[in-house]
Protein backbone atom coordinates (compact mmCIF):
# COMPACT_ATOMS: atom_id res chain seq x y z
CA UNK A 1 0.00 0.00 0.00
CA UNK A 2 2.77 2.27 0.73
CA UNK A 3 5.13 1.71 -1.80
CA UNK A 4 1.53 1.70 -4.68
CA UNK A 5 0.92 5.44 -2.83
CA UNK A 6 4.33 6.67 -3.60
CA UNK A 7 4.49 5.77 -7.02
CA UNK A 8 1.33 7.14 -7.69
CA UNK A 9 2.29 10.38 -6.62
CA UNK A 10 5.61 10.08 -7.97
CA UNK A 11 7.60 10.14 -5.12
CA UNK A 12 11.13 8.38 -5.11
CA UNK A 13 12.65 6.49 -2.21
CA UNK A 14 15.09 9.35 -1.57
CA UNK A 15 12.67 11.74 -1.57
CA UNK A 16 10.52 9.82 1.09
CA UNK A 17 13.75 8.92 3.35
CA UNK A 18 14.49 12.80 3.12
CA UNK A 19 10.97 13.94 4.13
CA UNK A 20 10.53 11.70 6.83
CA UNK A 21 14.14 12.31 8.50
CA UNK A 22 14.95 8.18 7.92
CA UNK A 23 17.41 6.59 6.15
CA UNK A 24 16.61 4.41 2.77
CA UNK A 25 16.86 1.25 4.16
CA UNK A 26 14.43 1.99 6.49
CA UNK A 27 11.58 3.28 4.04
CA UNK A 28 12.34 0.45 2.21
CA UNK A 29 11.91 -2.11 5.09
CA UNK A 30 8.54 -0.31 5.69
CA UNK A 31 6.90 -1.25 1.80
CA UNK A 32 8.71 -4.56 2.13
CA UNK A 33 7.06 -5.49 5.87
CA UNK A 34 10.54 -5.70 7.15
CA UNK A 35 9.45 -4.29 10.35
CA UNK A 36 11.89 -6.71 12.42
CA UNK A 37 14.48 -4.26 11.25
CA UNK A 38 13.47 -1.37 12.41
CA UNK A 39 13.69 -1.95 16.26
CA UNK A 40 11.22 -2.45 18.83
CA UNK A 41 7.63 -2.60 17.65
CA UNK A 42 6.74 1.09 19.52
CA UNK A 43 9.25 2.49 16.70
CA UNK A 44 7.90 0.63 13.66
CA UNK A 45 4.19 1.62 14.71
CA UNK A 46 5.57 4.95 14.39
CA UNK A 47 7.26 4.82 11.24
CA UNK A 48 4.66 3.79 9.77
CA UNK A 49 2.28 6.21 10.80
CA UNK A 50 4.66 9.00 9.56
CA UNK A 51 4.78 7.52 6.43
CA UNK A 52 0.93 7.53 5.67
CA UNK A 53 0.75 10.62 6.41
CA UNK A 54 3.80 11.80 4.39
CA UNK A 55 1.20 10.01 1.53
CA UNK A 56 -1.92 11.22 2.57
CA UNK A 57 -3.23 7.61 3.55
CA UNK A 58 -5.39 7.08 6.78
CA UNK A 59 -3.17 4.93 9.05
CA UNK A 60 -5.14 3.45 11.32
CA UNK A 61 -6.50 0.65 8.81
CA UNK A 62 -2.26 0.00 7.80
CA UNK A 63 -1.71 -0.11 12.04
CA UNK A 64 -4.57 -3.06 12.38
CA UNK A 65 -2.87 -4.74 9.68
CA UNK A 66 0.66 -4.67 11.59
CA UNK A 67 -1.40 -5.65 14.74
CA UNK A 68 -2.11 -9.30 12.57
CA UNK A 69 -6.09 -8.06 11.68
CA UNK A 70 -8.20 -10.32 9.47
CA UNK A 71 -6.70 -10.59 5.79
CA UNK A 72 -10.15 -8.72 4.25
CA UNK A 73 -9.41 -5.87 2.13
CA UNK A 74 -8.90 -2.66 4.51
CA UNK A 75 -10.45 0.72 3.19
CA UNK A 76 -7.58 3.29 2.16
CA UNK A 77 -8.92 6.84 1.87
CA UNK A 78 -6.90 9.89 1.02
CA UNK A 79 -7.15 12.32 3.58
CA UNK A 80 -9.41 15.61 2.80
CA UNK A 81 -8.31 19.27 2.79
CA UNK A 82 -9.63 21.19 4.96
CA UNK A 83 -11.37 23.68 2.93
CA UNK A 84 -9.79 27.39 3.17
CA UNK A 85 -10.64 29.87 5.61
CA UNK A 86 -11.25 32.81 3.22
CA UNK A 87 -13.26 35.07 5.31
CA UNK A 88 -10.09 35.41 7.33
CA UNK A 89 -8.43 37.51 4.24
CA UNK A 90 -12.04 39.81 3.34
CA UNK A 91 -11.81 43.23 3.12
CA UNK A 92 -14.80 43.93 5.34
CA UNK A 93 -13.56 42.30 8.17
CA UNK A 94 -10.50 44.04 8.19
CA UNK A 95 -12.35 47.25 8.06
CA UNK A 96 -14.69 46.59 10.64
CA UNK A 97 -12.00 45.68 12.73
CA UNK A 98 -9.72 48.88 12.08
CA UNK A 99 -12.76 50.83 13.40
CA UNK A 100 -13.54 48.47 16.38
CA UNK A 101 -10.03 49.60 17.38
CA UNK A 102 -10.44 53.42 16.39
CA UNK A 103 -13.70 53.48 18.30
CA UNK A 104 -11.98 51.69 21.49
CA UNK A 105 -8.40 53.35 21.36
CA UNK A 106 -9.64 57.18 20.84
CA UNK A 107 -11.76 57.38 24.33
CA UNK A 108 -9.08 55.63 26.43
CA UNK A 109 -6.32 57.75 25.13
CA UNK A 110 -8.64 61.65 25.41
CA UNK A 111 -9.24 59.57 28.87
CA UNK A 112 -4.94 59.27 29.42
CA UNK A 113 -4.47 62.57 28.37
CA UNK A 114 -7.04 64.49 30.78
CA UNK A 115 -6.30 62.79 33.85
CA UNK A 116 -2.26 63.15 32.66
CA UNK A 117 -2.96 66.99 32.52
CA UNK A 118 -4.94 66.92 35.57
CA UNK A 119 -1.78 65.30 37.85
CA UNK A 120 0.43 67.70 36.46
CA UNK A 121 -1.70 71.05 37.09
CA UNK A 122 -2.32 69.43 40.55
CA UNK A 123 1.35 68.78 41.23
CA UNK A 124 2.24 72.48 39.73
CA UNK A 125 -0.19 74.03 42.29
CA UNK A 126 0.83 72.22 45.45
CA UNK A 127 3.83 74.27 46.54
CA UNK A 128 2.24 77.56 46.75
CA UNK A 129 -0.92 75.79 48.73
CA UNK A 130 1.42 73.57 51.13
CA UNK A 131 4.77 74.15 50.83
CA UNK A 132 6.52 71.98 53.23
CA UNK A 133 8.39 73.17 56.76
CA UNK A 134 12.41 73.32 55.97
CA UNK A 135 14.30 70.88 57.69
CA UNK A 136 16.02 71.37 61.45
CA UNK A 137 19.62 72.21 61.52
CA UNK A 138 20.37 68.92 63.57
CA UNK A 139 18.25 66.77 60.71
CA UNK A 140 20.18 68.27 58.22
CA UNK A 141 23.71 68.53 59.71
CA UNK A 142 23.19 64.51 60.39
CA UNK A 143 23.76 63.21 57.07
CA UNK A 144 26.77 65.26 56.31
CA UNK A 145 28.61 64.91 59.90
CA UNK A 146 31.99 63.40 59.35
CA UNK A 147 32.55 60.50 61.77
CA UNK A 148 35.20 62.72 63.84
CA UNK A 149 33.42 65.12 64.32
CA UNK A 150 30.49 63.22 65.74
CA UNK A 151 31.48 63.21 69.79
CA UNK A 152 31.48 67.03 69.25
CA UNK A 153 28.40 67.44 67.51
CA UNK A 154 25.58 68.49 70.18
CA UNK A 155 23.22 65.50 71.59
CA UNK A 156 20.13 66.45 69.17
CA UNK A 157 22.72 65.99 65.86
CA UNK A 158 23.94 62.79 66.92
CA UNK A 159 22.21 59.43 64.70
CA UNK A 160 21.61 56.44 67.15
CA UNK A 161 23.21 53.10 65.87
CA UNK A 162 19.53 51.64 65.89
CA UNK A 163 18.29 54.41 63.45
CA UNK A 164 21.25 54.38 61.32
CA UNK A 165 20.45 50.21 60.95
CA UNK A 166 17.03 51.00 60.38
CA UNK A 167 17.88 53.60 57.40
CA UNK A 168 19.98 51.13 55.87
CA UNK A 169 17.91 48.12 56.30
CA UNK A 170 16.76 45.78 53.96
CA UNK A 171 13.02 45.27 52.84
CA UNK A 172 10.31 43.08 54.63
CA UNK A 173 10.66 39.74 53.59
CA UNK A 174 7.50 39.30 52.71
CA UNK A 175 7.79 42.18 50.10
CA UNK A 176 9.85 39.99 47.90
CA UNK A 177 8.26 37.65 45.69
CA UNK A 178 8.81 33.60 46.08
CA UNK A 179 9.96 31.59 43.44
CA UNK A 180 8.59 28.61 42.93
CA UNK A 181 8.76 25.72 40.80
CA UNK A 182 6.06 24.38 38.07
CA UNK A 183 4.84 21.62 39.99
CA UNK A 184 5.40 18.28 37.05
CA UNK A 185 2.55 16.79 35.17
CA UNK A 186 1.79 13.30 36.44
CA UNK A 187 -0.37 12.76 33.44
CA UNK A 188 1.46 11.23 30.47
CA UNK A 189 4.18 8.55 29.75
CA UNK A 190 7.81 9.32 30.61
CA UNK A 191 10.89 9.51 28.81
CA UNK A 192 14.17 9.39 30.95
CA UNK A 193 17.50 10.93 29.69
CA UNK A 194 20.88 9.91 31.05
CA UNK A 195 23.54 12.33 29.55
CA UNK A 196 27.14 11.10 29.62
CA UNK A 197 28.55 13.65 27.16
CA UNK A 198 27.06 16.80 26.29
CA UNK A 199 23.76 16.54 24.04
CA UNK A 200 21.60 18.94 21.89
CA UNK A 201 17.41 17.48 22.58
CA UNK A 202 14.58 18.11 20.93
CA UNK A 203 11.28 16.41 22.18
CA UNK A 204 7.53 16.95 20.85
CA UNK A 205 4.63 15.70 22.03
CA UNK A 206 1.51 14.31 20.19
CA UNK A 207 0.04 17.67 19.81
CA UNK A 208 3.60 19.30 18.25
CA UNK A 209 4.09 21.13 22.20
CA UNK A 210 7.63 21.28 22.16
CA UNK A 211 8.45 19.29 25.71
CA UNK A 212 12.05 20.03 25.81
CA UNK A 213 14.83 21.71 23.61
CA UNK A 214 18.37 22.59 24.70
CA UNK A 215 21.95 21.62 25.06
CA UNK A 216 22.12 19.07 27.91
CA UNK A 217 25.32 19.08 29.92
CA UNK A 218 27.77 15.65 30.46
CA UNK A 219 26.75 13.92 33.87
CA UNK A 220 23.06 15.51 33.59
CA UNK A 221 19.86 13.82 33.05
CA UNK A 222 15.97 14.93 31.90
CA UNK A 223 12.45 13.43 32.44
CA UNK A 224 10.20 14.40 30.14
CA UNK A 225 6.29 13.69 30.87
CA UNK A 226 3.32 14.23 27.56
CA UNK A 227 0.88 12.83 25.78
CA UNK A 228 2.38 10.14 22.81
CA UNK A 229 3.23 9.50 19.92
CA UNK A 230 6.82 11.93 20.73
CA UNK A 231 8.58 12.64 17.90
CA UNK A 232 12.93 12.39 19.78
CA UNK A 233 16.01 14.00 18.30
CA UNK A 234 19.13 13.48 19.89
CA UNK A 235 22.77 14.39 19.68
CA UNK A 236 25.81 12.92 20.31
CA UNK A 237 23.26 9.43 20.37
CA UNK A 238 26.25 7.18 21.65
CA UNK A 239 26.77 8.65 24.71
CA UNK A 240 23.14 8.88 25.79
CA UNK A 241 20.74 6.37 27.48
CA UNK A 242 16.70 6.49 26.96
CA UNK A 243 14.20 4.61 28.99
CA UNK A 244 10.38 4.91 27.97
CA UNK A 245 8.16 4.29 30.52
CA UNK A 246 11.03 2.51 32.09
CA UNK A 247 12.06 0.01 29.33
CA UNK A 248 15.44 0.73 28.35
CA UNK A 249 15.33 2.17 24.42
CA UNK A 250 18.31 0.77 22.08
CA UNK A 251 19.14 4.02 20.03
CA UNK A 252 21.30 2.62 16.82
CA UNK A 253 18.89 1.59 14.63
CA UNK A 254 17.86 4.84 14.07
CA UNK A 255 21.12 6.76 14.42
CA UNK A 256 22.60 8.51 11.50
CA UNK A 257 26.50 9.54 12.06
CA UNK A 258 25.57 10.59 15.23
CA UNK A 259 21.69 12.14 15.67
CA UNK A 260 19.16 9.70 16.22
CA UNK A 261 15.68 10.21 14.84
CA UNK A 262 12.71 8.80 16.15
CA UNK A 263 9.42 8.51 17.13
CA UNK A 264 7.77 6.43 20.07
CA UNK A 265 4.31 5.25 20.25
CA UNK A 266 2.38 3.98 23.13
Amino acid sequence: MLRDAREAQNVTLEDAAQRLRLMHRQVKAMEQDDFESLGQPVFARGFVRNYARLLGLAPESLLSRMDGAPAEPATVALAEASPPHSWLTSPWLILSLVGLLLVVAVPVALYVWLNSGGEEGASAQAPSVMPLPPPSPAAAAAPVTPPVAASLAPPSAVVPPAASEAGVASPPAANVPATTEPAADAEGSVLHLEFGDTSWTEIKDAGGRMLLRQLNPAGSSADVRGQPPFDVVIGNASQVQVTYNGRPIDLKPFTDTTVARFTLEE
